[in-house]
């Protein structure tokens, strides 16, 4: 029964195995319909992938046949959140991995199947004609080598172009594209190179952190790889009968035409490496990495978190964290047009996004934070008188939101505080400055009754004290424009909004206008009282000239108008 057994399955094996590039062309015409136009045709087509994979590629090794499935599954997360960052990045690594197992099956084919397997080959990892050419009429040792120095080239190529991205997308879309080619030929004896120093590398991009140092090491590794292949490549082809007699201690008993494939194969167990593979490609391990200051708990309750939202690489989470931003800065744009409405809008966007998108994530990482910034996003989306300052406040938390998920939470009172004064916005804070204005009104009628006689100098201070107030009336008049305009039903005096110093540049320096005219007015009025009063050395000649004048005992003589001139 056993010798049955065996022979069936010495049988079936190899028949297994030979319907891989029929699987391929399967798989590459479901794979082309893979795309962000039509989501519906590309879940279908991602299906029938799925389905291609278990019950017709039986000749992948099991570890690249589990970290396609897995690199499917996170295609379909792509293709449902549209992000396209994702999904070409997850099409390389699928195309690539398929493109490992053809890359081993050309140097294990008989003669007969090795056309077929190198034209897959050639469509899956984009092989130039002009080599494919080459590769056909050389022996499997040469046929290796100029192989693996294309993809050397090819990876240093990628390498330079993650170098100089201009975005992190791109350099993301550059490094997976390396790293994709990388898989293919990773179990070369001259590689010094591994999947973890990609994965790492991927890590610092996605992440938020410098990663040149690390791409540029790795690129010096692929040049010295390189270097080394092609200067040992001719030596063991042109002492063929000699490096066939020297490569095998493992299998001496071959003569020298057959030893060249086994010592290819010793390499060969493409089990061991794919499974850096598969952990590089699976998306709940690799994908999304956690900066080195978490802790394994915290690291894997926010993995958990950002995969339930859907995010496979830290990148994307981060584009979330700019989105809400955006649309923060929308806000504060409105609401310098004074466009509460339109602002209010925006804010209310930015709170649906923040507690769908982002809050999950980030209560693991900065509870305290992510609560007060939901607090103040909830209470300024329905807030009457909002001004810009609130809403940069907003934005400021975010932006310390993003470092506590780099570089962890640090404690941060000042950014705490301008959180709880946000949130007094509204009926509350209109109300305080609208009795604030009220109430000035009453001693400006005091300073006219006080100081508007024919001294010209305490007219001077009168005025000095009239700009003094004179920001406190403006305030109380933008609040005043915010409540007619929200409650009143008249959205034109929003526009009195303008006028408060929260608003923006003009205010403040309006602001700051008043303050000088203060100064100047209260200091021209004070200087000529004190003149008056003979406290100035300049005047005090004049004044003691009218001390030396004989008194008089007429009571009429000695009545003077305090506010008048001496």
């Amino acid at each position: 029964m056993r010798g049955w057994l065996s022979l069936v399955l010495a049988l079936a094996l190899p028949a297994l195995a030979a319907p891989l590039p029929q699987a391929y062309d399967r798989l590459e015409e479901a794979l082309a319909q893979v795309g962000l136009a039509n989501p519906t045709q590309a879940l279908a087509a991602l299906d029938r992938a799925q389905s291609l994979l278990r019950q017709e590629a039986e000749g992948l090794p099991p570890v690249i046949r589990d970290a396609i499935l897995n690199n499917l599954e996170g295609l379909r997360q792509a293709v449902v959140q549209k992000s396209r960052a994702d999904l070409e990045a997850r099409l390389l690594l699928v195309r690539h991995l398929l493109g490992k197992a053809l890359y081993d099956g050309f140097f294990q084919a008989g003669s007969q199947d090795k056309p077929t397997y190198l034209s897959r080959l050639a469509r899956a990892t984009a092989l130039p004609p002009s080599l494919v050419q080459e590769v056909r009429g050389l022996g499997a040792e040469e046929a290796r080598r100029r192989l693996e120095a294309f993809f050397l080239q090819a990876m240093a190529e990628d390498l330079n172009k993650t170098l100089g991205a201009a975005s992190r997308p791109e350099a993301y879309l550059a490094l997976a594209r390396a790293y994709a080619r990388f898989l293919v030929v990773q179990d070369s004896p001259q590689s010094t190179l591994k999947a973890q120093d990609f994965i790492q590398a991927l890590a610092k991009v996605s992440a938020g952190e410098p990663f040149r140092p690390e791409v540029g090491g790795l690129l010096n590794q692929v040049v010295a790889w390189r270097k080394a292949l092609l200067a040992v490549g001719p030596r063991t082809q042109t002492p063929s009968p000699p490096a066939a007699q020297t490569a095998p201690p493992a299998t001496p008993t071959p003569p020298a035409p057959s030893a060249p494939t086994p010592p290819s194969s010793p390499p060969q167990p493409s089990p061991a490496p794919p499974t850096d593979t598969a952990q590089a490609s699976s998306p709940g391990v690799e994908t999304f990495y956690t900066p080195p200051w978490m802790d394994r708990a915290t690291a894997e309750a926010v993995r958990r978190q950002a995969y339930t939202l859907g995010y496979n690489y830290n990148f994307e989470l981060l584009e979330a964290l700019n989105q809400i931003q955006g649309e923060v800065g929308l806000a504060i744009a409105a609401l310098g047009r004074g466009n509460p409405t339109e602002g209010r809008y925006h804010l209310d966007r930015a709170l649906w996004q923040f507690r769908a998108n982002l809050e999950p994530v980030f209560a693991v990482i900065h509870p305290a934070l992510t609560d007060q910034i939901s607090r103040t996003l909830v209470h300024l989306s329905g807030a009457t008188g909002i001004r810009t300052l609130d809403a940069l406040v907003v934005y400021e938390a975010l932006e310390e939101l993003r470092g506590s998920f780099s570089q962890g939470p640090s404690p941060n009172p000042w950014l705490f505080l301008k959180l709880l004064l946000a949130q007094t916005a509204g009926v509350p804070r209109a109300v305080f400055f609208l009795l604030a204005a009220a109430l000035s009104l009453f001693p400006l009628y005091l300073i006219r009754l006080t100081f508007g006689g024919r001294n010209v100098y305490w007219n001077l201070l009168g005025l000095a004290f009239l700009f003094l107030f004179l920001p406190i009336l403006a305030e109380g008049l933008s609040y005043f424009g915010s409540i007619m305009a929200d409650y009143g039903n008249l959205p034109l005096l929003g526009f009195l909004a303008n006028l408060s110093i929260g608003q923006g540049l003009i205010p403040y320096l309006a602001w700051g206008l008043t303050v000088f005219l203060v100064v100047a007015f209260a200091g021209a009025g004070l200087r000529g009282i004190a003149a008056q009063f003979g406290l100035l050395k300049e005047r005090g000649d004049e004044v003691a000239a009218t001390a030396e004048r004989p008194a008089t005992t007429l009571t009429s003589e000695t009545i003077v108008e305090w506010d008048e001139e001496f």
